[in-house]
């Protein structure tokens, strides 16, 4: 009897969430609030929310400019690989450049119209 008791209780136990999935749930229910509680402040503050929205579009802009830079690196790379290759290999790589690109263009193409 003692044993079946006991027993019962372990599949009781098993089947409950562990502790961590109730922390991971009290967390996830604290930073909502403290979401709203910002939300609720940045709302109440029309100074603070355009200070906000003035940042994040020099964020956004900022990383634009990371992403151009880095564009223009990669087109110097390439001119210079292309630039110091002899020119039968030259020949060769700039045809399967072309050759990859044109799929990707055609397909485009394609799903525009």
């Amino acid at each position: 009897m003692e044993d079946e008791i006991s027993q019962y209780l372990k599949n009781i136990f098993k089947t409950m969430p562990s502790e961590e999935l109730y922390f991971e749930a009290l967390r996830d229910i604290m930073k909502d609030l403290v979401k709203e509680y910002l939300r609720k402040k940045i709302n109440e503050n029309p100074e603070l929310k355009k200070s906000i929205a003035e940042v994040l579009q020099e964020y956004m802009e900022g990383k634009l400019k990371e992403y151009d830079s880095m564009a223009k690196m990669a087109k110097i790379t390439a001119k210079i690989g292309v630039l110091t290759t002899p020119q039968s290999i030259r020949d060769e790589a700039i045809g399967d450049f072309m050759n990859v690109f044109q799929k990707e263009i055609e397909e485009i193409i394609r799903k525009t119209f």
